[in-house]
């Protein structure tokens, strides 16, 4: 390579095609703005608490070669998952035009190059990072080709998991990024709530916030899937939904894998609770509980 070549070399551009391949179009993100996002090919936003499948899902995905899964993008938008959701529930859910301009900006500023690039090298872009759950409503707008998935376990395994990474701890730095009740008796009631009452409300408000989001696309746009059934008809529904192909020795593979699997922290496992913790989370996540059909 001689050095004026080196020197024309644009280190972004050198970046982006070793993450997502050879380019194979040009395309600026000022295109895609002015084509609506229509050049993008069906991308895919996997909506959840977190610590529920998620990188198990990312890992099974990736077997499609013609898809890029993003399962840590950076920026990860933790503590503006927080500032979305809080502005979400302050307006009641109707956000002036200028909010929702906002929000889209916020969400642009760290995914445009993203979305190009996937674009560029004629993938699909999947996003199976949980931060980004409280944008639905606007990446819908936004991109109207979009769909979305709906993941979620029981939420005695979710609180489980949250005790032992110390979920609403006071003194951890990354408390930033954790939502809060900001209104009604859960705000009241906050600071007396125990540890395992406050992660139920962090299942349940999670939740929520996806099924009144539910409520405002098209049935075809959106997919449930309870990570506690992993089974092949399960599984093979939700390829079926994102129209993605795994061959079976890949599924099977998959389904024989655990991955993330939490290692710190020691806490008992749901069904050996004592009535009284059990009690704590089913007076939370009782209503949404029997709405998944999960046994509490």
């Amino acid at each position: 390579m001689k050095i004026s070549d080196i020197n024309k070399l644009n280190l972004d551009d050198f970046y982006w095609a070793i993450r997502y391949g050879k380019p194979k179009k040009k395309i600026t993100i000022y295109d895609l703005r002015a084509n609506n996002f229509n050049e993008l090919n069906t991308p895919v936003f996997f909506l959840s608490t977190g610590r529920c499948g998620t990188k198990w899902i990312s890992n099974l995905l990736s077997n499609d070669k013609n898809v890029k899964v993003e399962h840590s993008p950076i920026p990860n938008f933790a503590a503006q998952s927080r500032f979305i959701y809080e502005l979400y529930k302050s307006k009641n859910f109707k956000l002036n035009s200028f909010e929702e301009k906002t929000v889209e900006e916020i969400f642009l500023s760290g995914r445009e190059q993203f979305l190009r690039y996937s674009v560029k090298s004629e993938k699909r872009y999947f996003e199976t990072n949980n931060y980004i759950t409280f944008f639905a409503p606007e990446i819908a707008k936004l991109i109207p080709n979009s769909k979305f998935v709906h993941i979620y376990r029981h939420p005695g395994e979710f609180v489980r998991s949250g005790i032992r990474r110390n979920y609403y701890n006071s003194s951890a730095k990354d408390e930033i990024k954790r939502i809060v009740p900001i209104t009604g008796d859960e705000k009241e009631k906050w600071e007396k709530f125990s540890e395992i009452e406050k992660i139920s409300w962090l299942w349940n408000e999670t939740n929520l916030f996806i099924e009144n989001f539910r409520s405002s696309v098209q049935k075809n746009r959106i997919h449930t899937f309870n990570f506690n059934d992993l089974s092949n008809e399960n599984v093979e529904k939700l390829l079926q939904f994102l129209n993605v192909e795994i061959n079976t020795k890949s599924l099977n593979k998959s389904l024989t894998t655990k991955e993330n699997v939490q290692t710190s922290g020691n806490y008992k496992f749901y069904k050996d609770w004592n009535d009284k913790q059990k009690n704590e989370l089913r007076n939370i996540c009782g209503e949404l509980g029997e709405k998944y059909k999960i046994v509490l």
